[in-house]
């Protein structure tokens, strides 16, 4: 039974006392893949149980039931009823209204094959309902964010919203994960570090398919929404139970980076300075030598160019960018310094 779906009870000759063939718990979600010997079987029964189901343990039970030849329907009717409930979960979710004394709001976004993912920024609807001139249209809302102006915090742009450049990140992360899968090495931990994370869309999505996630930025309070928004999301049971989320308030020269394969580093429009674009190729350049998988979007900004000569240099091979569009599901596409859409980001190739 999935969320009170009524599935074909199972086979006679069903093994219920065997260890599943596939299984993951997270929350309150459960389910495994057992063994059948039943002709009429394509080798593993689904057996689930879920009040809230997760994109995660989604992802999860089609992958198992695909590498394992299963294409049964009780499979298949059990999976649409827990991506309905996992929905219907996110909505109903006990969210917090603050953090850090700012009032925030979701970002919400469907990611294909992963599921629902929310971020939590700064409402800047707080800012826009105090002002009582009329503003002219060439004024980016940003500038309204009642977090303008607060001295405790220098770079306000990671703590208003998500960047199409992380959407951009998100989906080359996502991919990236599902040919590891593919190729038969999706099972092992893996470790995402995210620098210059903002909001952490990135970092939500990697801790969704089952990641450790370190978040890097220079902002406390950007790190402490994506601390609210990962412990909603844990609570709610989308996060699987090997995810795990830890916070490093430093700059990108600090970031602690691993020393294997099993490690992805992603960087979404950062490169905002030819001296932070240098420093930054440099350090990426050698992780990328080491083996570790570097995942990097870039907006347009003025390092863009410092950082590909450094990063080229340090991996000792030449490296590009690709322009790629903004994922369809993306649920902010416009610029936060001018307002303009954005219908393609860059992204780097070595």
């Amino acid at each position: 039974t999935a969320a009170g779906a009524v599935l074909p009870p199972p086979l006679p000759n069903l093994v219920s006392s065997a260890r599943p063939a596939g299984a993951i718990a997270s929350g309150a979600v459960s389910w495994g893949l057992w063994p059948d010997r039943s002709p009429r079987s394509a080798g593993c029964i689904a057996v689930v149980t879920a009040s809230a189901a997760t994109g995660a343990a989604i992802a999860a039970l089609r992958g198992a039931a695909r590498r394992r030849g299963c294409r049964s329907k009780s499979v298949l009717r059990a999976v649409a009823v827990m991506e309905r409930e996992s929905e219907a979960a996110v909505v109903t979710a006990d969210w917090p209204s603050e953090v850090d004394g700012y009032v925030c709001r979701r970002v919400d976004a469907e990611v294909p094959g992963v599921g629902r993912v929310s971020a939590l920024v700064v409402d800047d609807q707080q800012g826009a309902e105090e002002v009582e001139e009329e503003i002219p249209d060439w004024v980016p809302k940003s500038w309204l964010s009642p977090v303008v102006g607060d001295n405790s915090v220098g770079d306000i742009y990671g703590a208003i919203g998500v960047w199409p450049a992380a959407f951009a990140a998100a989906e080359a992360l996502r991919a990236w994960r599902t040919s590891c899968a593919e190729s038969g090495d999706g099972e092992r931990q893996w470790r995402c570090v995210e620098i210059g994370c903002g909001a952490g869309f990135p970092s939500l999505v990697a801790a969704t398919m089952g990641a450790s996630v370190l978040a890097v930025d220079t902002e406390h309070l950007p790190l402490a929404l994506l601390r609210a928004s990962f412990d909603a999301q844990r609570e709610l049971g989308v996060m699987p139970r090997g995810a795990s989320l830890e916070t490093f308030c430093g700059d990108a020269a600090e970031a602690p980076l691993g020393l294997d394969a099993s490690e992805v580093v992603v960087v979404s429009d950062l490169l905002y300075s030819v001296e932070l674009g240098r420093s930054l190729g440099r350090r990426l350049g050698e992780a990328a030598r080491r083996g570790l998988q570097i995942i990097l979007t870039d907006g347009g900004r003025s390092g863009r160019e410092a950082f590909l000569e450094s990063f080229s240099e340090a991996l000792g091979s030449p490296a590009r960018y690709e322009s790629i569009p903004v994922p369809e599901w993306s649920a902010q596409t416009q610029d936060f310094f001018d307002g303009r859409e954005t219908v393609a980001v860059s992204l780097l190739r070595y």
